[in-house]
């Protein structure tokens, strides 16, 4: 089975990407720049959680995580609005928004505590970004005339699609729920989770790469 040391080296794959948006930050388009605070993000976070996972304080790593998914949501969400998936509608994302704050307070303050995995509302909040970027890619496919290989919502949206349709699986079977299943299953689900992060780790450090220009003008937000 696959150690802790080597899911953490295998993490790392994001430096890429965040290599590549250090560079390309101030020339390309404001409407991604939520997804490159994302990708930042992600490193930070990797980093600040193996410290704390090896500091003798493991229910602080929780706390990170758990942290982490409300700001994922948020940027994420933040990005699709940029792209327009609300039709440029300022309300309707500012409620979408809302109404995922609410969900995690509930579930990881008021259900729960800060220091126990929010398994449930990263499960939700993985279907919400799985179904949005199903919707941006359709777009991209159906209404870009360009190389679609050349479009980076394209990457992004794959990368999403296939990090999270398999993180949904993994955080499923760690509900009370689903308790009785085997720890040998879960820790099999956990391997192809990390094996999906890689590849949509190098597919959003592809995305980054076909991001286009910054404009003249701004963007919505």
């Amino acid at each position: 089975m696959m150690n802790d040391t080597v899911r953490f080296v295998l993490s790392l794959s994001i430096v890429f990407a965040v290599l590549i948006g250090i560079v390309r930050f101030s020339k390309v388009d404001r409407s991604y720049y939520p997804f490159l605070y994302r990708t930042f993000l992600v490193l930070i976070v990797e980093i600040t959680a193996r410290i704390l996972f090896h500091s003798g304080e493991p229910r602080n790593f929780t706390v990170v995580l758990n942290t982490f998914s409300i700001l994922d949501f948020c940027l994420f969400t933040w990005m699709f609005h940029n792209w327009r998936l609300f039709n440029g509608n300022r309300t309707a994302f500012l409620s979408i928004l809302g109404a995922g704050f609410i969900a995690w307070v509930t579930i990881t303050l008021v259900v729960s505590d800060l220091h126990v995995p929010n398994f449930l509302f990263r499960m939700l909040y993985s279907i919400v970004l799985v179904a949005f970027s199903v919707n941006t890619f359709n777009r991209a496919v159906v209404n870009d005339r360009r190389n679609i290989f050349r479009n980076p919502k394209f990457w992004i949206c794959l990368g999403i699609i296939i990090f999270y349709t398999f993180f949904i699986l993994v955080c499923l079977v760690n509900l009370q729920l689903f308790k009785q299943i085997s720890t040998l299953f879960r820790q099999n689900l956990q391997e192809i989770n990390v094996y999906s992060n890689i590849l949509a780790n190098l597919f959003y450090a592809v995305a980054i790469l076909w991001i286009p220009r910054k404009k003249n003008f701004l963007m919505p937000f």
